[in-house]
């Protein structure tokens, strides 16, 4: 389909043997030049993981951008929406008033490929959200957002070495004895492309009900 065609140009101009997994080898940040003007403009902070989980569990939604963008499958980390699936009403919120589309539209969700057997049955590694495994009865109602009508959900598994900020930010989680899921989409809104600027990033910010933008390890708040 049509997924395979940017990555059959990126290797029909790299006549060289790919030997690594290219799911990132997407744009650059095309302004990253800029990073330290946007920075100043917004006041933004420094931010961590712990600071992170502190924002999702208390039910903000976060833009992440960083490093190259996905090839082929989206939203695996590098250009992503993130929030808590726990809460009953994110779906709805983030189709109306981040996404700007229909209100059935679903939304995945991500945990660690160690902990995909707690969530979820009958579950493979699943790194580029390849399947939809059944969401464990127990955690149907705690995972509402991301559960699809027919009780499975689209996931995305992560290693350490995978997605390193996505497995922090759920090893966090864990160690909180919190349910270590998290809900991730793209980070676009309807008719407009998966975004490669940090300028387009802070236009979503300002333009949607989204909370913050995490880039480079600082966290941006509306103006």
């Amino acid at each position: 389909n049509d997924c395979g065609l940017s990555l059959g140009q990126f290797l029909y101009h790299n006549k060289h043997k790919i030997k690594d997994d290219v799911v990132y080898n997407g744009f650059e940040i095309l302004d990253e030049s800029d990073f330290e003007m946007f920075k100043d403009q917004y006041s933004a902070t420094i931010c961590d993981v712990s600071d992170i989980v502190d924002l999702v569990k208390d039910g903000k939604i976060i833009g992440i951008i960083g490093g190259g963008s996905e090839i082929g499958p989206r939203a695996l980390g590098n250009r992503s929406i993130i929030c808590d699936p726990s809460r009953k009403d994110m779906k709805d919120i983030l189709n109306a008033k981040v996404k700007f589309r229909e209100w059935f539209r679903p939304f995945a969700p991500v945990c660690r490929y160690e902990d995909k057997d707690i969530y979820f049955d009958k579950v493979y590694e699943s790194k580029y959200m390849s399947f939809a495994p059944i969401v464990k009865e127990e955690y149907k109602s705690k995972l509402s957002s991301i559960t699809h009508e027919d009780g499975t959900a689209r996931l995305q598994t992560v290693r350490k070495g995978q997605h390193e900020l996505f497995y922090d930010i759920l090893t966090e989680m864990k160690e909180r004895d919190l349910t270590a899921v998290i809900l991730n989409t793209s980070f676009n809104i309807k008719g407009l492309p998966i975004l490669t600027t940090i300028k387009d990033a802070l236009y979503v910010l300002d333009n949607t009900e989204l909370d913050y933008v995490y880039c480079k390890g600082y966290l941006f708040k509306k103006r």
